[in-house]
């Protein structure tokens, strides 16, 4: 081969280097490999897939980007590049997306690198934590979107590019597809990128439905927090100059773009700003004239922006600390005072004179002006007695009462709303709100409350701060990023059309000391550049409101489906579908609904259908003259056969006429072994997260029903499940909560403990085991194991995946500590190479202790080979050094044996150390005993759960004879515990080269087991 074609060649592979395979269930990666810079390699993540410095790519990460969006939506996703040498991105350049003759612009395409918050601690509230969090603090967490235009990284560090696709008004629906360029010190990296656009358009921020506010300090602090200017001490500064407005016009941008479409007014800052006066007020007789030029000059700017749909007047009584004053318990009014002149910021007692005074003055004046601009009703405006009332109940609450009348004696239809949160006070003053914001907690337990308050016509907004934590929705930075964007869903299941938020931009608390990460910083400062840094939960809140509006949109023709896919993700505010592929095949579904078409890859036009009575064939038929009618209601079922296992999404019911009020969704992999997967009846949709063979509906009660159709969202397996719907044997017997012998089998996946779909184990059960027998030999390469989702702590501490022939003679096949792989943080999954077992064996340790109270146990899965076996297993090889003493290869075998190693010490892989600040090589070269052709090479990495005895560069090389081997690829990148890479070649030797970096602090080890080489 010549110096050019190898050269070539490097590149291609290079870009291809772990080559991430499609997870059963889900479709592989759209739009075609590319190439990419010798030595760099990239993969797409969606947005919600937190990246830090150190993550490699899932099974599930992609080579392309594919977006779904309406029509005047921004959807994004990440590319992450990572070199083993230092990297340099220089730019990030677009084409136009082209569909046909019509085209996105590439202007409606931008990027930012993610950047980095150190936490000191994972979030908490007191003595209650917040779960699961994204990852164990301390360390650095992704949230920051940079400005800059240009980033750099260290070796073996993952850089993250968000790019965002803005589709503009106008666009034709169709799918769009261009490419970005990713230009770096090492060469360009070309990504295809795609979005397929809906024939939904969504309204302008002004114009949606859903309200959002994020309190800010943009105009001014925060009623309460009189003490601190925070632009002015961020910017260097002062308010009002040619850069403040400069400021705000990049403000204005970010808070449209993100669709934060509610104005924060601190009315008392603003005013004293216009230079209001009042005459002696030493004995509150003072006389106001209240200047409202700069509260007019922010809202005609903002409004002149296309931000404002409505006013919140912020003007606020709290039982302050500030000033000197103690807290008591009762509340202070923030009021303007002085000895003549030019007012100042003052609190005084809720019912002193001076407040009275400044009530009496201040609040027909301020109605008047909003009359006279137009604002009451034009802008939809309303106003804030005072924060959280009712913190005791008593004196507390009768002061928020006693302001509030005073208010009304001066405005008797004055709309207020503050956030409640102290029950049973805040269910209470919530009646005399026009705008209804409980916390989640509050609503969560006390929904019949605030649903009848929305029922009257009152706005209802959610709102969450430094609480709730536990496991509820919340946009703390070591959440996973999909807690914001799930809010807005959970808010149009409940009816709710708003979500209130402090605070966007209190950048003068300290991070550090804060026990809420990130509860003070919703954007971040860009002093270099005068502007903010957006972060990825704004992005993932923009996201959650424009999915709130086209579930709007589809609300308006059909309700029932709009409410019950809104639903399918968010039952309650801490339970809700984590699994973040579950998420986006759910939102295509409402995409698609919204714009007229049927469920995508409708499954039930091609399954068997039968029922207990009536023509059965009717109900997947697809045409809505027929429909399926049992010859009674009660005790009736139709059932759909699916000629093999599928992926369920759910199901989209069509009723002719009024719906049946209960039913339920069993579902089985054989027909014969049920389990109930969705109870409800009513509806439009029920939303399943399952796999199966069949699907069953169960009908109850006296009222006549007929379906005129139904639709199986999902997809077909790409491999099937061996272990679906099979008994299996657990050893010892669960000592926590007990199996029912299906649980592990059924389909059905396990949220929180009391749901009746988990069984585990407690003290004195260290080790359990789980044993499978498929009563025959079949071929299988792959195992998953779902994770205890709502509480990290009752996960497995390890997991090991061993297969027999026999049930006596196993072969460990996958080891990982008690951490998921998967892309969205659910699953612990195995790969291996294809291997013939009868049996297969799932090994969970447990130490316990503290929070890890037991060890729960859901699904488990192992997937049939599609491949052919490797031709490297049982092949002879040699080694350019020997292995450490304490690390020997035993037998000279380790590296193609099919056993994969786990921790160091399970003897089952050979290591090598290096002198700290060096850089060490072995070579393994396989022997496959003749000329073979092949297209992928795999190589296992390392992983204990503590530290990764991983090589920073893998580097393959082929030939016919030992001494004359040519370098095919190479990759610094492993995914899903392998080096992957695809390497076309007809020869008899296959050499991994396996490159380190010593570092110290047991990173100068290298740990060397399987090498696996697969035919074409």
């Amino acid at each position: 081969m010549s110096f050019v074609r190898r050269f070539a060649a490097a590149v291609v592979v290079a870009a291809l280097a772990f080559a991430p395979t499609a997870q059963a269930g889900t479709s592989p990666p759209t739009g075609r490999a590319v190439q990419a810079a010798p030595g760099v390699d990239y993969w797409t993540e969606p947005s919600s897939t937190s990246v830090f410095r150190d993550t490699l790519p899932s099974k599930q990460s992609g080579r392309a980007i594919s977006l779904d969006a309406a029509i005047n939506e921004e959807e994004s996703a990440q590319i992450v590049v990572r070199s083993a040498s230092t990297l340099t991105v220089q730019g990030v350049d677009f084409s136009a997306l082209t569909s046909g003759a019509k085209s996105i612009a590439a202007s409606n395409l931008s990027y930012n690198f993610v950047t980095y918050k150190y936490l000191n601690s994972n979030t908490r509230f007191g003595s209650q934590q917040m779960y699961p969090a994204v990852r164990k603090a301390p360390g650095d967490f992704p949230d920051p979107l940079s400005n800059d235009r240009t980033a750099s990284v260290g070796p073996r560090t993952s850089l993250s590019i968000w790019v965002t696709a803005a589709v503009p008004k106008g666009t034709t629906a169709g799918l769009y597809a261009g490419t970005v360029t990713v230009t770096t010190n090492k060469g360009p990296i070309a990504v295809p990128i795609s979005i397929d656009v809906r024939a939904v358009t969504l309204p302008d921020p002004k114009d949606q439905t859903f309200e959002t506010t994020l309190w800010n300090t943009f105009f001014g602090e925060l009623s309460w927090a009189p003490e601190g200017r925070t632009v002015e001490e961020t910017y260097k500064y002062e308010r009002y100059t040619p850069e403040y407005w400069e400021l705000l016009e990049r403000v204005a941008e970010q808070m449209k773009r993100h669709r934060t479409n509610t104005l924060t007014l601190p009315l008392v800052n603003l005013l004293i700003d216009g230079n209001t006066t009042v005459t002696n007020n030493s004995n509150a007789t003072g006389v106001y004239t209240f200047d409202w030029s700069r509260i007019d000059q922010i809202v005609e700017f903002m409004v002149a922006r296309g931000v404002v749909k409505r006013l919140e007047g912020f003007w606020v009584s709290a039982d302050t600390y500030n000033w000197g004053r103690p807290q008591d318990d009762i509340r202070e009014v923030e009021i303007i005072d002085g000895l003549g002149g030019k007012g100042q910021r003052n609190y005084v007692n809720w019912d002193s004179p001076k407040a009275k005074n400044f009530i009496d003055q201040f609040i027909p004046a301020l109605k008047q002006h909003l009359d006279a601009k137009g604002w009451t009703t034009g802008l939809d405006y309303w106003m804030h007695v005072g924060d959280e009332p009712g913190i005791e109940g008593g004196d507390e609450e009768a002061a928020w009462r006693g302001i509030l009348a005073r208010m009304r004696s001066k405005w008797p239809n004055v709309p207020v709303g503050d956030a409640a949160f102290h029950e049973p006070v805040a269910a209470s003053v919530s009646k005399e709100m026009a705008v209804v914001v409980p916390n989640l907690l509050n609503y969560d337990a006390n929904q019949a409350a605030y649903d009848a308050l929305r029922a009257q016509g009152k706005d209802l907004y959610f709102y969450n701060c430094n609480i709730p934590v536990g496991n509820y929705l919340n946009r703390f930075i070591d959440q996973p990023q999909f807690n914001q964007r799930l809010t807005p869903w959970y808010a149009y299941s409940r009816g709710a059309n708003g979500y209130l938020h402090y605070s966007m931009s209190g950048w003068l608390a300290d991070l550090n000391t804060t026990e809420s990460k990130g509860d003070h910083y919703i954007v971040w400062p860009d002093e270099d550049r005068n502007t903010i840094q957006s972060s990825i939960r704004y992005e993932s809140l923009r996201d959650g409101i424009e999915d709130y509006e086209v579930l709007n949109h589809l609300g308006k023709t059909n309700p029932k489906l709009a409410r019950d896919l809104a639903t399918a993700l968010t039952q309650k505010a801490d339970k809700y579908s984590p699994d973040t592929g579950y998420q986006a095949r759910i939102r295509k579904l409402a995409l698609d609904a919204a714009a007229g078409k049927p469920v995508a890859g409708d499954l039930a036009r091609t399954a068997e259908v039968s029922a207990s009575s009536g023509n059965a064939a009717a109900a997947i038929d697809g045409d809505d003259s027929t429909s399926w009618q049992p010859a009674t209601p009660g005790g009736q079922w139709l059932q759909l056969n699916f000629d093999r296992q599928i992926q369920l999404d759910g199901l989209r019911l069509n009723w002719a006429g009024a719906p049946a009020a209960n039913y339920t969704v069993q579902v089985s992999y054989n027909g014969s072994r049920w389990t109930t997967a969705y109870s409800g009846g009513g509806g439009a949709f029920a939303g399943i997260n399952g796999k199966a063979r069949s699907v069953r509906i169960t009908f109850d009660g006296s009222t006549p029903y007929a379906l005129k159709g139904i639709e199986v969202a999902g997809s077909k397996l790409a491999k099937a499940n061996v272990l679906g719907g099979r008994t299996y044997t657990v050893s010892p017997a669960p000592n926590s909560k007990p199996d029912s012998g299906i649980e592990s089998t059924d389909g059905v996946l396990a949220d929180a403990h009391d749901d009746g779909r988990t069984y585990g184990f407690g003290a004195g059960q260290p080790t359990a085991t789980v044993t499978f027998d498929l009563g025959s030999t079949q071929r299988v390469d792959s195992a998953r194991v779902h994770a205890y989702e709502e509480y990290p702590a009752y996960r497995p501490d390890r997991i090991t995946v061993s297969t027999s022939a026999d049930g006596n003679n196993w072969k460990q096949r996958g080891f990982l500590p008690g951490t998921t792989n998967d892309q969205a943080g659910i699953w612990f999954e195995f790969d291996f190479p294809p291997t013939d077992a009868r049996f297969i064996r799932f090994t969970l340790q447990k130490t316990y202790g503290g929070d890890a109270g037991v060890m729960l146990i859901d699904e488990l899965e192992a997937y049939s080979a599609t491949a052919p076996a490797s031709l490297a297993t049982g092949a002879a090889y040699t080694k350019t050094a020997a292995p450490e003493a304490g690390y020997p290869d035993a037998g000279n075998k380790e590296s193609t044996d099919g056993v994969i190693a786990g921790h160091h010490d399970d003897s089952l892989s050979y290591g090598y150390k290096y002198g700290v600040g060096t850089t060490g090589r072995v070579k393994v070269l396989v022997d496959l005993g003749s000329a073979q052709s092949f297209g992928r090479v795999e190589v296992h990495d390392n992983y204990d759960g503590v530290t990764k005895y991983s090589p920073d560069l893998v580097r393959i090389s082929v030939g016919n004879s030992p001494t004359a081997l040519t370098e095919l690829a190479a990759t610094s990148v492993s995914s899903a515990q392998w080096f992957r890479l695809p390497v076309q070649a007809t020869a008899r030797y296959v050499q991994v080269e396996y490159e380190k970096y010593a570092q110290g602090n047991a990173a100068d080890w290298v740990f060397v087991d399987e090498i696996a080489v697969y035919p074409n």
